[in-house]
């Protein structure tokens, strides 16, 4: 009896201690209602036929793996990065317009035709550094948390480890 009685008290109380979290804890990781869960990512004017390379046109600008996100939008235009993403755009002369390469897993992403002058935003959670790296892979550009350009030339860019 004494047992059984010990056994219920502990259930009971370890009950009452699992109520009392509940009640007073939020989701791990939840944001407050005011936090802004994205970042405005601005796109450049068009760039001129000069200030293209040559056979720009040909390819679109691509990234290995595939990223998370791919949108389309017009120069001069603004997206919203979503939060725990780096997003990064390029001009895409094929098509006309900015393409915005939203990276979440973590990885390293080879680019190809990236030329120009694009923007990114790092929009990560967590306080992590973005690295661009150059054709050697030396870091050219480590983006920490926050970090923006809405005048970024991708020359001499050609990976990118968003983590």
């Amino acid at each position: 009896m004494r047992d059984s009685r010990r056994t219920l008290l502990a259930g009971l109380g370890a009950l009452a201690l699992s109520l009392a979290a509940l009640c007073t804890a939020g989701p791990a990781g939840a944001a407050p209602a005011d936090r802004d869960l994205g970042q405005v990512l601005t796109m450049p004017a068009a760039p001129s036929a000069a200030e293209l390379p040559a056979g720009a046109a040909a390819e679109p600008p691509t990234a290995w793996p595939k990223p998370a996100g791919i949108t389309h939008i017009a120069a001069r235009e603004s997206i919203t990065c979503a939060s725990g993403n780096l997003c990064a755009a390029v001009w895409d002369a094929t098509q006309g317009d900015y393409v915005v390469y939203s990276f979440y897993y973590c990885d390293t992403y080879t680019l190809s035709n990236w030329v120009g002058t694009g923007s990114y935003r790092n929009n990560q959670t967590g306080g992590v550094t973005a690295y661009f790296y150059g054709q050697n892979g030396q870091t050219v550009t480590p983006v920490g948390p926050g970090g923006s350009s809405n005048s970024y030339n991708w020359g001499p860019i050609w990976s990118i480890k968003n983590c």
